[in-house]
């Protein structure tokens, strides 16, 4: 070959590698993974619930002491217990009682066989608030006639006292029960 021509193939062997080298660059940037592009939107989750008065009432026993009969002829007889209710915070209730399964009028009475002792059920120890029959808020408004309260969402115990008056004559021996309803309005 000759001698003046080898620098000029020189000059074109290195343009052809530099366009060889910047096509090869070329394809693999092309066939190179693209990067991912994400988009984002956002919108807002409501989210309630709706919460409804309610109340519970639980079942209570109220016993009063073994007693002679003939101790009744001098001496009443008083007793107490507790129930419990629970109601949702802030929520006005009431709780009245019905006047027994063996009431005679108003008289609340406990029965065996045919025998009677009269008993009344009061919301005061000293018996002077008589749980009236009255359980709604129009027929109960006023503290004295049943209970009246406001729940606070945990369990209330509301104090029941009981008494057994005087007899003028002394009454067979025997178990004396009665089942009385309770009521609680909300």
């Amino acid at each position: 070959m000759a001698h003046w021509l080898l620098p000029k193939v020189s000059k074109l062997l290195k343009l052809a590698l530099d366009r060889l080298g910047t096509l090869l660059l070329g394809l693999l940037i092309c066939a190179a993974p693209a990067a991912a592009q994400a988009g984002t939107a956002t919108a807002n989750l409501s989210v309630s619930i709706t919460i409804t008065a309610a109340c519970t009432i639980n079942a209570a026993t109220l016993t009063f002491p073994s007693t002679a009969g003939t101790s009744l002829l001098a001496t009443a007889v008083a007793a107490s217990t507790t129930v419990s209710v629970t109601c949702t915070s802030g929520s006005p209730y009431t709780v009245g009682m019905d006047n027994g399964l063996n009431a005679s009028g108003n008289q609340r009475r406990m029965i065996n066989g045919a025998n009677f002792i009269n008993y009344g059920l009061y919301l005061d120890n000293a018996h002077t608030l008589p749980w009236t029959t009255g359980a709604t808020n129009t027929t109960c408004t006023t503290a004295g006639q049943c209970y009246i309260g406001t729940g606070n969402g945990s369990a209330q115990s509301i104090n029941i006292y009981g008494n057994v008056p005087t007899v003028a004559t002394a009454p067979p021996a025997g178990i004396y029960t009665d089942t009385v309803l309770m009521t609680i309005t909300y």
